[in-house]
């Protein structure tokens, strides 16, 4: 194994400090990085990536920050979900992945991206004020590290840049449409989001106010999508403890499905909030499938 991944076991639980590079403006102008849910040298890809793409990623569903990068480190199996940092709880860093090194959360993409960031997904406009600053100072800080571009999205597969999970989808591989609908609803436009990594802007206002829609669908209607539930393509995958989906409806007393193991993955088109839990939903054939994914704060894996 490589010396600089075996120097996971040096940093992990301490704090360094880094300061953002560049002229901002908005929430905030620096950034820690916790190492609390940092992979061990057993953990994690020990392949180099090529330094092509910083990917930007958004969680998809409501959690904390530290949850998610806790669902990275605790359910981690070979090849299962997880990004190099986490970036949540009003404007933290979470380390996961180790930066140089191939993370799983892009598919075909992932031999190209030294970092690949996930943003939490929050409602309350002051925490993601935070979180963007955060979000846009990390990419463009890892991305000048490398010698990446900052440009958002632009050419083809060979060209070089920050990247959304949507442009992956839409040039090398994959069905994610991340993160654009979730930044739309707070504000922020791919326009914005461009010209913030191209300049390194972060201001998006502040307030803790909630949205008007805080369920506003990132994906248009299909035929598919059960009455009540919003559309979203995505995959989950799940933890350490197998799960009961359902027939029929979402519901506890609808009939029995089977159980999705641990740790594999289940593509849904939709959710919607059932009491204390969020379920997901698919078309299998003619019938309409649906799992718990999430009891009131808690995840039960990760989302893709």
């Amino acid at each position: 194994m490589k010396k600089n991944k075996l120097m996971k076991l040096v940093v992990v639980g301490m704090a360094a400090f880094l300061m953002a590079v560049g002229t901002t403006t908005g929430a905030q102008a620096a950034y820690s990085i916790d190492y609390t849910y940092a992979f061990n040298a057993n953990q994690g890809s020990a392949q180099l990536a090529t330094h092509s793409f910083v990917i930007m990623h958004e969680a998809g569903l409501e959690a904390p920050g530290r949850n998610i990068a806790a669902n990275m480190k605790n359910n981690y199996t070979p090849y299962t979900a997880y990004s190099t940092f986490v970036v949540g709880d009003g404007g933290r860093v979470y380390q996961v992945g180790e930066p140089g090194y191939v993370s799983y959360a892009a598919g075909n993409a992932n031999s190209y991206s030294p970092v690949q960031i996930e943003l939490q997904r929050t409602y309350d406009k002051a925490e993601f004020a935070k979180n963007y600053a955060t979000y846009i100072e990390l990419a463009r800080d890892y991305a000048k590290k490398y010698g990446i571009p900052l440009t958002l999205d632009a050419g083809g597969a060979g060209t070089p840049g920050i990247k959304s999970h949507l442009w992956i989808t839409q040039n090398i591989w994959g069905d994610h449409v991340d993160p654009y609908g979730y930044l739309a609803s707070m504000g922020v436009s791919k326009a914005k989001l461009a010209n913030d990594l191209a300049k390194g802007t972060t201001n998006v206002g502040g307030g803790n106010t909630t949205p008007t829609n805080p369920t506003k669908p990132t994906m248009p209607s299909n035929s598919n999508v059960p009455a009540g539930f919003t559309p979203e393509n995505g995959t989950f995958v799940n933890g350490d403890t197998p799960i009961m989906n359902r027939i029929g409806a979402a519901s506890f007393n609808a009939a029995q499905g089977g159980y999705l193991p641990a740790y594999t993955s289940w593509k849904y088109d939709s959710w919607k909030r059932v009491g204390n839990y969020v379920m997901i939903h698919h078309k299998w054939g003619n019938k309409n499938m649906f799992l718990p994914v999430r009891y009131n704060s808690t995840a039960w894996g990760t989302f893709k």
